[in-house]
């Protein structure tokens, strides 16, 4: 163990149990209770015999168990199961929870596999909601940080096992750190989290592993960010925990070469490396077929995935329980049928083969015809908030920034942000929001922008911007200017919302031309840097807790892409940094040395909120997002209407439950 272990003074938390955690002295947290709370319902209503531990059964598991092909409850749970209830899967303001009752299936229509209902539950710590300030041990029974946040301590739970039965290990942790992303030969670069201060041009996180149940993980700087990142189903437990026992099939230091060599060739995959990769499937598409056979801690386990469905089946070994002795998942399985388009989707719904959808699923658009609907179909409508914000304007610092003379470099580069300042006031944003949003959405907080069209245009004709004979503005040296917005093919919100802000800016003298393209070649563009200006969502409302940092210059859309290439190599590649930019990555930096929902962590993430305002890195179009939502009316433990928790990150809960009565 680290010489650092000496200053620890922290409380061991213990998932389902106790009630505090203190990480380097400061308090984060009030974990999960174990009393369960909520109306429980008894074991007698479901005809189930509670075990000798006070564990239910699942009838859909139970003549897997009578033949011998499953071993009995009692044996499935770790002897520190994680209890849920009120306040540990949402927090209590936002959900009533009730102990539910087995059975059903949950219904989902999507255009793809739809990997995403399947990772919510399984993070190596638990914080209800879109917060990381309750953190409980989840994957892990016991966790501790010491007080300089290097060095991060955790015991798995004894007895935890994948779906297919096997024990979790530190094996699994070691397999992952040093065989797959520590192996030169396997070719598999670790995520940026696991390196010290999230920054892959820093050390990786050193592994001292003192038992099968018991690791630490070392890092060379203060990395407080990294309880997080523990917290976070954005990376999940899957990049730090792999099932070893079934991916060394793969791995030429464990396997047979032989037998890897047959591998190989079945899969005409061309070497080990590249099934490797194949095989160890990330979380977002554990709903591929190449993810059948891969064990999972997910409550659900893949069982079928063809051309027109997926289908999920309960994890006989998942370890979350509640008060009355139910293991979750309360429902047996998760069908996502395949959809062509968004029609289609819709349509779904209006037959009564969804069980529930949000977010992109769900347009606002056809809130009223889904509402005129509810009852026959059998669902109710309601909005929570979002996990996103709406559709934000970037606009390219870095584009041209290698061609002499580039126009577009004199206009986005003045040190006054005059062009930036110019586009924001000439959005209305509550036009937007009426026109395309229902007036739904909230208001724009005036700290981001205000609009004012005069001074737009006062400022653009500071920049030398002039307007020509056609009313439309010129670049500073006369020469015609004209702002191109790409962005990718997705929500129904986007091409309207495009549309707007052509007319608006058209207003101020700004020609707009718009081009829209299928998401891998906008990726494509953005990644040679040939997006002068685009329209993306990010993940704002998980920004503050550290869940999400796609603020960050080339992750949405791209605003800053060569000086975060930059910032990565370290000079090695990429545009050197503007003073502005200097800035925005020292704040950037300072904010992962302590745990973003700190005190000293909100104050360094409200200063980087003030350099986002004052630099205008990207351009909000209207206030908060509102996501629609239909649910069956049988569904129990979800989320109240108006909630600001985002359903999506919801979706996949295994508190969810069908009320038959």
């Amino acid at each position: 163990m680290s010489s650092k272990s000496a200053k620890r003074r922290n409380r061991r938390i213990v998932g389902g149990v106790v009630a505090a955690v203190v990480v380097g002295g400061v308090a984060l947290a009030v974990v999960n209770r174990d009393d369960g709370g909520g109306d429980a319902q008894p074991a007698a209503a479901e005809n189930i015999t509670p075990s000798a531990r006070g564990f239910l059964e699942p009838p859909a598991l139970a003549d897997r168990v009578s033949a011998g092909e499953l071993p009995p409850i009692d044996e499935r749970i770790p002897s520190e199961p994680f209890v849920v209830g009120p306040g540990v899967l949402l927090e209590e303001e936002h959900l009533d929870w009730e102990d539910g009752r087995y059975g059903g299936t949950l219904e989902f229509a999507a255009m793809g596999a739809s990997g995403f209902v399947n990772i919510v539950g399984t993070t190596v710590l638990r914080s209800p909601g879109q917060t990381t300030e309750e953190s409980a041990p989840n994957v892990v029974s016991g966790f501790e940080v010491d007080d300089d946040y290097t060095t991060f301590s955790f015991t798995l739970r004894d007895g935890l096992r994948w779906s297919d039965g096997e024990p979790v290990t530190t094996e699994d942790v070691r397999f992952t750190l040093e065989d797959v992303y520590g192996d030169p030969e396997a070719d598999r670069p670790a995520p940026s989290w696991l390196y010290t201060a999230g920054d892959p041009s820093k050390s990786l996180a050193n592994l001292e592993v003192h038992d099968e149940l018991s690791f630490t993980l070392t890092f060379d700087e203060s990395y407080g960010q990294f309880v997080a990142d523990l917290n976070s189903w954005i990376p999940s437990y899957a990049e730090l925990i792999k099932p070893a026992h079934y991916l060394k099939q793969f791995h030429a230091a464990h396997a047979d070469a032989t037998e890897l060599a047959a591998l190989v060739e079945e899969s005409g995959r061309g070497d080990w490396q590249t099934l490797l990769d194949y095989r160890d499937v990330p979380h977002w598409e554990v709903g591929e077929p190449r993810a059948l056979g891969m064990p999972t801690l997910n409550a659900w386990v893949l069982d079928e995935s063809g051309e027109n469905l997926t289908r999920y089946v309960r994890n006989p070994y998942f370890w979350h329980v509640d008060a009355s002795g139910h293991q979750l998942p309360y429902i047996d399985e998760i069908v996502v049928n395949r959809v062509v388009d968004s029609d289609a989707l819709t349509n779904a719904m209006l037959a009564g083969q969804v069980s529930l959808a949000s977010g992109g699923e769900v347009a606002l658009n056809n809130m009223p015809v889904l509402k005129q609907n509810a009852e026959r179909s059998g669902f109710r409508v309601f909005t929570t908030g979002s996990f996103n914000n709406p559709l934000q304007l970037f606009l390219n610092r870095d584009y041209e920034w290698t061609e002499a003379g580039s126009q577009w470099q004199a206009v986005i580069s003045d040190p006054q942000q005059r062009f930036h300042r110019a586009i924001a006031a000439a959005i209305d944003d509550e036009a937007i929001n009426d026109a395309v949003y229902f007036g739904l959405y909230g208001d724009l907080d005036p700290s981001w922008r205000s609009f004012d069209p005069a001074q737009a245009g006062a400022l653009l004709d500071e920049l030398g911007m002039t307007l020509g004979s056609n009313g439309m503005r010129t670049y500073p040296d006369g020469s015609p200017f004209s702002l191109g917005i790409t962005y990718p093919v997705g929500s129904s919100d986007v091409n309207p919302v495009a549309e707007l802000l052509r007319s608006q800016l058209a207003e101020v003298g700004i020609r707009v031309e718009l081009t829209s393209l299928e998401e891998s070649l906008f990726n494509q563009r953005k990644e040679t840097n040939q997006v002068m200006a685009s329209l993306m969502i990010n993940d704002g409302p998980g920004w503050a807790s550290g869940i999400s940092e796609d603020y960050l210059p080339n992750h949405k859309g791209p605003w800053a892409p060569e000086q975060w290439q930059y910032f990565l190599s370290r000079g090695e590649r990429g545009r050197p940094l503007e003073p502005a930019m200097q800035e925005f990555f020292e704040l950037h930096t300072s904010r992962k040395q302590v745990p973003p929902q700190s005190d000293e962590g909100v104050r360094r993430w409200e200063e980087l909120v003030g350099w986002f305002k004052e630099n205008h890195a990207f351009i909000p179009l209207t206030g908060a997002q509102v996501t629609p939502t239909i649910a069956d009316v049988r569904l129990r433990n979800l989320p109240k209407e108006g909630s600001p928790v985002n359903l999506d990150v919801y979706i996949g809960s295994p508190g969810l439950w069908f009320d038959q009565d």
